[in-house]
């Protein structure tokens, strides 16, 4: 990690990575398991995903928890309330990258993220 000097790193640390936004959207919605994840996230590795999942633990965004009753056992992510107060930006981010795909090749994108 490289020194900390504003906000910016900050937000750049906990929010970086190619996986982290998207997750972290998505759990802002609906609790999701590793599965969805998977989906959600596609292309992505089990090893990657769960590497993002860990450091998104960390920084207080995400919480898991695990259902040891059910066989197999059952994990779930939720956001936690600190995680939801990211969305505005995120949601931010995702409409600001669109207007600027837009103007970049004259058509509009087609996603999955920000239209829950």
């Amino acid at each position: 990690m490289s020194e900390i000097k504003t906000g910016f790193d900050v937000i750049q640390n906990i929010i970086s990575g190619k996986w982290k936004s998207i997750i972290l959207y998505h759990l802002g919605y609906e609790n999701k398991r590793t599965k969805d994840l998977l989906q959600i996230c596609e292309g992505v590795s089990h090893k990657v995903l769960n590497e993002q999942l860990k450091q998104l633990q960390m920084d207080g965004l995400i919480n898991r928890t695990v259902f040891p009753e059910v066989m197999p056992i059952k994990v779930e992510y939720s956001i936690t309330s600190y995680g939801r107060s990211f969305l505005p930006l995120l949601k931010d981010m995702c409409d600001r990258g669109d207007i600027h795909f837009q103007k970049l090749h004259h058509q509009s994108i087609q996603h999955k993220v920000c239209q829950l």
